[in-house]
């Protein structure tokens, strides 16, 4: 997946702006999502394919750091 996907993926499933969906951009401070919708979008992504362990989501901070982890598996 590149990020491009990623980035369509996210803006659709967070309702937001996909110029907004940068790497450096981190879900709480500059997307206003917290903890309990972070997990929704990680269990949402599960759905689509993307799975992850659920205490991962605790190491992501910024869109690059999702990114990432969803491309290592």
């Amino acid at each position: 997946m590149s990020f491009e996907d990623f980035k369509r993926i996210l803006a659709e499933e967070l309702q937001i702006e996909e110029s907004r969906i940068i790497p450096e951009a981190t879900f709480l401070d500059d997307l206003l999502i917290d903890s309990i919708k972070l997990v929704e979008l990680m269990l949402r992504l599960e759905e689509m394919g993307f799975a992850l362990p659920l205490e991962s989501a605790w190491d992501v901070e910024t869109i690059g750091d999702a990114f990432k982890l969803y491309t290592q598996q």
